[in-house]
């Protein structure tokens, strides 16, 4: 019986030549990975590091060599200091003190009243103790809780701060170099497009949507001409932006000098100025 099977293997391999064997180990390993491909088990677990989106405060001017600081800062007002005036004080002119006789009064002794002692109950030791270890254990729980408030509190604070701007940084540009207080005539342009820009972010849920314009600009914040560089390939994002653009051909402030401005717009960081 087993030379039976021998003859039988020894026929397989006859009909498997050398390059069909190949062929099946090649299409074997090909249903293994395109499996996990399309999974997402073997998507690599890299991240690009996320540039940190500015709500850009076009109270700003732009001005051609910016200095180090932050663009959505808001330009710090002198305070006014007033001059206080003085006032001469008048001296109060001392009266008289005119002795005033007092009548004489007649000192009592106090009656004290003769009370009995009262003798005090020894109290039970056992109950003592149970209200004792009460009070103590009360003690402990309410320090818990205590602790637990301020930690609450702690967390909240800091979650607070880390929401709220620096208002102690200048107006200026991440990478500034100069010595001027303001932003970059680039940063003004994308920030009047993205004022102008309206898309409900429930239109475009989670995509990750990315387009490139290049816009002239004249020294008089007049838009000359605007191309595109890439679409998103999206046209509903594509006509958003296209009808953001349109509404900026005014900036309505004056640039440093003409120039073109090539600016990326992306879906999510526009939904989430």
């Amino acid at each position: 019986m087993s030379e039976y099977y021998r003859h039988r293997l020894r026929q397989l391999q006859k009909l498997l030549e050398p390059g069909l064997r190949r062929m099946l180990l090649i299409s074997f390993v090909l249903h293994l990975i395109v499996p996990l491909l399309l999974s997402g088990v073997l998507k690599s677990t890299h991240k690009t590091p996320k540039v940190p989106v500015y709500r850009v405060n076009l109270v700003n001017k732009p001005v051609k060599d910016p200095r180090a600081g932050r663009p959505d800062a808001s330009p710090t007002k002198k305070k006014k200091t007033v001059k206080k005036k003085t006032v001469a004080k008048q001296i109060p002119l001392k009266a008289k003190k005119v002795p005033v006789k007092t009548k004489q009064t007649v000192k009592t002794k106090p009656v004290v009243k003769k009370t009995a002692p009262v003798k005090s109950a020894k109290p039970d030791k056992v109950a003592e103790s149970s209200l004792q270890k009460r009070l103590a254990e009360m003690q402990a729980e309410v320090g818990r809780k205590a602790q637990l408030d301020r930690l609450r509190a702690a967390l909240a604070a800091q979650q607070a701060d880390l929401g709220k701007p620096d208002l102690q940084a200048p107006v200026g540009e991440p990478d500034g170099k100069g010595e001027e207080a303001g932003i970059s005539s680039s940063r003004t342009v994308e920030g009047v497009i993205t004022k102008e820009w309206r898309l409900s972010q429930y239109q475009l849920p989670n995509l990750d949507l990315q387009a490139e314009v290049k816009v002239i600009y004249s020294a008089e914040g007049k838009m000359r001409t605007w191309e595109w560089v890439e679409k998103s390939g999206n046209a509903q994002f594509d006509d958003s932006l296209y009808r953001a653009i349109q509404k900026s051909r005014d900036l309505g402030v004056p640039l440093p000098a003409p120039g073109t401005f090539e600016i990326i717009f992306n879906l999510k960081d526009l939904q989430n100025r």
